[in-house]
């Protein structure tokens, strides 16, 4: 008889096959009938197929909902933060009235209003929190949250650092969190001594009161989804390690991009130093072993990469090497990155070639597709990318036009995904329609 091998044993793509197979056939999942199960098992077939670079029955297609939901049910962002009700009956509306899709995300992106208000972020803005009320998203509040002198202190104790001078400096309910002492010395009694400072009790104190609004939140998102799978409809994102590119950790979260900036001429090799710790922490805490989920497909949002913002050199010494081990960390371990490059990747593609065949899922918001498919086209699956203001503003026969160009132009020989350049808050339903018409008429494979 022959014995099963041990996850360490496997190839990745072996490790990537089980995954795909828990993918496709999900546990504990109650389909509404067999004709929804049988749909859900073609959907996922259908993106499996494209990321191994092979023909499926038709072009797939990932819809830029975005917030959209929200808007279509005679609602708005910043309801839809507050009213978990609301939430739940805009994206089941959705999912009514739309019918056919080759995938649907939950609302799980939509942060809890009263979460938000009582974190005080102050890296985030929202509508009545630094936006209009009638905002129709979120803004990232970027800044300079760590100094340039504090690349050893981080690299001593990430931790420690985060809790007792991130947090403070970014989130309004952690500024007690300044007065706690090293986290190493906080044992026994040394906790009952912290917690005797009244505005640190009073920071847990709202922290267990939230988890109870958490929870209540957690469980609408979480009855939403399973009604998608439900009706047939998979997740094409699943929830993944949370590892992005390390260049992207320290300039988007720490120190800015002016920061970031100077680092990169005045102390670059502080800066290697830190983005090669924190690559290895996250490979060894949060990729390695990563379990089984709905999907093994890791969307990872690329910020700073784009040819608009460093040179092919800088490009080639502090971003791509250190993100490429991240992917090839989560490739060994059978997920299926999919970085997103935000922005222009066309001077990009040459380096981002680098990878092992069928390994990488690359989403593309507004690089030239012809030279993506030209580059790419032997290498990695990709995904892309119908401009987002045309989805806006356009007519649906403009949108369905430009859905038969990229297909056209990428989908020959499969490891194609159409999609929009990015999500959309507001909009038009029909033009949505239009893409999945234009796949269906268009995206056929012989």
């Amino acid at each position: 008889m022959e014995t099963k091998k041990k996850w360490a044993d496997l190839s990745w793509e072996e490790k990537r096959e089980e995954r795909f197979q828990r993918w496709l056939s999900p546990p504990n999942v109650k389909f509404n009938s067999p004709e929804a199960e049988k749909l859900y098992q073609e959907r996922v077939t259908r993106f499996i197929k494209a990321v191994k670079m092979e023909e499926p029955d038709r072009v797939p297609v990932m819809l830029p909902t975005g917030n959209l939901p929200a808007y279509h049910a005679g609602s708005d962002f910043r309801t839809v933060m507050y009213d978990n009700n609301e939430l739940r009956r805009a994206w089941i509306k959705f999912m009514d009235d739309f019918g056919d899709m080759d995938t649907f995300t939950g609302p799980g992106r939509i942060p809890s209003g009263v979460i938000s208000d009582a974190l005080d972020t102050l890296t985030s803005r929202w509508p009545g929190h630094g936006l209009p009320m009638d905002a129709s998203m979120q803004q990232f509040v970027e800044g300079e949250y760590m100094n340039a002198d504090e690349y050893d202190r981080l690299m001593m104790d990430p931790a420690d650092y985060n809790i007792r001078v991130t947090l403070p400096r970014t989130t309004g309910l952690f500024r007690s969190f300044s007065k706690l002492p090293s986290l190493r010395s906080l044992r026994g009694t040394a906790w009952v001594t912290a917690l005797a400072d009244p505005e640190i009790r009073k920071t847990f104190q709202t922290l267990i009161d939230l988890a109870e609004v958490h929870e209540k939140r957690q469980a609408v998102i979480g009855e939403v989804n399973d009604m998608a799978i439900s009706r047939g409809y998979p997740s094409f994102r699943g929830g993944g390690p949370g590892a992005g590119a390390p260049f992207d950790h320290f300039a988007d979260s720490l120190r800015g991009t002016q920061g970031i900036v100077m680092d990169m001429y005045r102390q670059p090799q502080k800066l290697h130093e830190a983005m090669e710790h924190w690559t290895e922490m996250m490979i060894n805490t949060s990729i390695k072993n990563f379990p089984l989920s709905s999907s093994p497909i890791c969307m990872m949002p690329l910020h700073k990469g784009d040819d608009t913002f460093m040179s092919d050199q800088q490009f080639e010494t502090f971003y791509w090497p250190y993100l490429r081990k991240i992917l090839m960390a989560m490739v060994e371990e059978g997920l299926v990155p999919m970085p997103f490059a935000e922005g222009r990747y066309t001077n990009r593609l040459k380096q981002i070639a680098d990878t092992p065949r069928s390994s990488i899922v690359w989403y593309f918001d507004q690089t030239d597709m012809a030279e993506a498919k030209r580059v790419l086209g032997g290498v990695s699956c990709i995904v892309g990318n119908v401009p987002t203001s045309v989805v806006m503003t356009g007519t649906p026969e403009q949108v369905k036009e430009l859905c038969r160009q990229l297909i056209e132009t990428c989908a020959p020989g499969g490891g194609y995904i159409l999609a929009g350049g990015a999500s959309i808050d507001k909009g038009k339903i029909e033009n949505l329609h239009a893409m999945m018409d234009a796949a269906k008429e268009y995206g056929i494979y012989k």
